[in-house]
């Protein structure tokens, strides 16, 4: 389940940062800068179990 909540948390945060950059807008790219970071940290605590 944690698997993949990360891999939707990362596909988000990359339509995030393609939206604020597309767009020139700052706040979509911090928030998909967050939801990528947040994704790979539970990706990675995934991996360790």
């Amino acid at each position: 389940m944690k698997k993949a909540v990360a891999i939707l948390l990362l596909a988000l945060g990359i339509f995030m940062i393609v939206l604020g950059i597309k767009n020139n807008m700052l706040p979509p790219g911090l928030t998909g800068i967050g939801f990528l970071a947040i994704g790979l940290l539970l990706f990675k605590k995934e991996n360790k179990l």
